[in-house]
């Protein structure tokens, strides 16, 4: 059990979500997950409500695939602890037997007592690895599903770590790369990815290589130092915006990158890991405003979601 725990927590971890963005995610979703019976419940020893497992994995960005694995892995944990409580139960009605046989009292029948305990052991080996291999497997699917792909195009055909200009195919002539502003609509006043005038574009852009396929968009700011692209607290649906926040390497900090237009150069689409979804402008093609904002959306195959990476240089210093 503590190791399925343990399991837990390292995966609300790696979403790099607080509970109450959690919360906030499941309540999206038509689901309850409070805040401080999550934090309760990775504390324990104890397994979690099999609802509440399940509400975890999908606020932390992972499909069905994932929750059904992870249930299956909290059923074998269950069963495992059902059957060691039997064993030790059995154990105990049994006549006290060493385990060459002789012992302090009558000896038993057969050498009842010594077969229990050797199934015992073995019942006990046999439960800690079934544990740790559902745990394993667990987590493995979880990983595996945000983060592999089998349609990784191969490196020749992706651009190398470095500095560079980000360009949306749409709005290529007007000047445009993306950028640091702020909502149209003047619902907040945090910074986001949105179309700017490239000659005074910042944060400057570095795109980090995480593994093959799969970068990290970094904004590097004079003021604010280092963050990174991110969806908006990891939403699966469209139109979640994009900003930047601490790296931490999550999986909705994380893009698949993929060439567009095989064999026709430096365009490619942009997948967050998380929901395998594309970024794009906010308003489709037909947004070509200054100022218009990156969303996650739906793969529809428009120029506004594919982009160029321009290489630029470092910052200069100090600047």
């Amino acid at each position: 059990m503590l190791q399925y725990v343990a399991a837990l927590r390292d995966l609300r971890d790696w979403s790099g979500l607080t509970y109450r963005q959690l919360a906030a995610k499941a309540q999206a979703a038509d689901e309850v997950l409070p805040t401080s019976t999550l934090a309760s419940a990775l504390r324990r020893d104890t397994l979690p409500r099999p609802e509440l497992v399940a509400s975890l994995v999908r606020a932390v960005g992972l499909d069905e695939a994932a929750v059904t694995c992870w249930l299956r892995a909290r059923q074998r944990v269950q069963e495992a602890a059902a059957e060691t409580v039997q064993a030790e139960e059995a154990d105990k009605a049994a006549p006290a037997v060493d385990d060459d046989g002789e012992g302090n009292g009558a000896p038993a029948v057969d050498g009842c007592g010594r077969r229990v305990r050797a199934r015992r052991r073995a019942l006990k080996m046999s439960i800690a690895g079934a544990v740790a291999l559902a745990v394993s497997l667990a987590i493995g699917t979880a990983l595996k599903l945000s983060e592999d792909r089998d349609d990784t195009p191969t490196a020749a055909s992706l651009p190398s770590a470095g500095w560079y200009q980000m360009r949306s195919q749409h709005v290529l002539g007007r000047g445009l790369c993306i950028g640091e502003g702020r909502e149209r609509n003047g619902r907040t006043k945090r910074p986001l990815a949105v179309q700017r005038p490239c000659r005074s574009v910042e944060p400057s852009t570095y795109l980090e290589r995480v593994s093959e396929g799969v970068y990290q968009i970094q904004w590097h700011h004079p003021e604010h130092g280092v963050g990174c692209l991110t969806v908006d607290l990891a939403y699966r649906v469209p139109g979640a915006l994009v900003a930047p926040v601490d790296c931490k390497g999550s999986a909705h900090q994380r893009f698949a990158v993929e060439p567009a237009r095989p064999g026709r150069g430096n365009v490619y689409r942009l997948r967050p890991l998380h929901s395998s979804l594309c970024l794009g402008s906010l308003g489709g093609e037909v947004d070509t405003d200054n100022g218009a904002e990156l969303s996650q959306k739906n793969c529809d195959g428009g120029q506004d979601q594919e982009f160029s990476f321009e290489p630029s240089g470092p910052p200069s210093p100090g600047g």
